[in-house]
């Protein structure tokens, strides 16, 4: 997971600005350069001093985990309203997958930059964040109480590093397949939970 902050900070709008920052000058220079820069050029193009960026992140390949995590926070919040609308939940995950492949596709070298993070779980670039949107979807879809941390079953992890894989072949690698029968091939794979959730969602 990326760098936990304290609510106190977290609530601070300074350090929301810097982070912010942070985030929008990696990905301008991600975009126009395609290569990674030190911390000193990146703490410069936010504004910031090189010491503020070690209050937010590790690494510049943990700041850009921390992009695509507000990516995918915004697909998972979408994905859970139109479900709430009534839309039909297979169509909406194939959709949900099919956006993030689509989003990484369009950051390529963040999504590259990312891959070379280790996170604390063990995990390599944006597995973590993976792991979140399933325990965001168990949450969210009322499958069950259980909670992030060191009770993760193994059923996540290997969900979560499937996906990573698939999502790293179809970036990374050579491969031409339709993004669309990825996402589809991709969610037969995903557990039974996700494929046929509950009836009814909580409230």
């Amino acid at each position: 997971m990326v760098s936990e902050q304290s609510p106190a900070a977290e609530a601070d709008p300074r350090f929301t600005r810097s982070r912010q920052a942070i985030a929008d000058a990696l990905t301008e220079h991600m975009q126009r350069t395609q290569t990674c820069p030190s911390v000193s050029a990146l703490a410069e193009a936010a504004g910031i001093h090189r010491a503020t960026f070690y209050n937010h992140f590790d690494s510049v390949e943990e700041a850009a985990v921390y992009v695509i995590a507000g990516d995918f926070r915004a697909l998972h919040d979408l994905n859970i309203s139109d479900r709430h609308k009534g839309a039909d939940p297979a169509a909406v995950a194939v959709a949900t997958l099919n956006a993030m492949l689509d989003s990484l596709r369009q950051r390529r070298s963040l999504f590259l930059l990312a891959s070379t993070w280790r996170s604390s779980s063990g995990l390599m670039g944006i597995g973590d964040l993976l792991l979140d949107q399933l325990y965001a979807l168990r949450r969210d879809l009322g499958v069950d109480k259980r909670e992030s941390g060191p009770t993760n079953s193994v059923e996540d992890v290997y969900t979560a590093s499937g996906v990573h894989g698939v999502f790293s072949a179809a970036v990374g690698g050579n491969t031409d397949c339709d993004p669309d029968e990825i996402s589809v091939h991709l969610y037969a794979l995903l557990p039974e939970w996700i494929r046929r959730p509950p009836d009814s969602l909580p409230n």
